[in-house]
């Protein structure tokens, strides 16, 4: 599905789901729903020196 480009719009219609589902019930909700976006990138078995750089911006973002 993401390789076919189906994923976003499967996204767009599980957002829509949980947000209607919050509506309707309230009580069962104790926080907002899970964000559905997509990372930018997926890997399988991602490089050793990939994690690295990715952990450091992650990092970076959160400083």
């Amino acid at each position: 599905q993401r390789h076919c480009g189906e994923a976003i719009e499967i996204c767009r219609q599980r957002s829509r789901v949980y947000e209607l589902a919050r509506i309707a019930n309230p009580k069962r909700w104790s926080r907002s729903i899970r964000c559905w976006k997509l990372p930018d990138l997926v890997w399988i078995n991602e490089p050793l020196a990939t994690q690295q750089t990715s952990l450091q911006v992650t990092l970076a973002k959160e400083a």
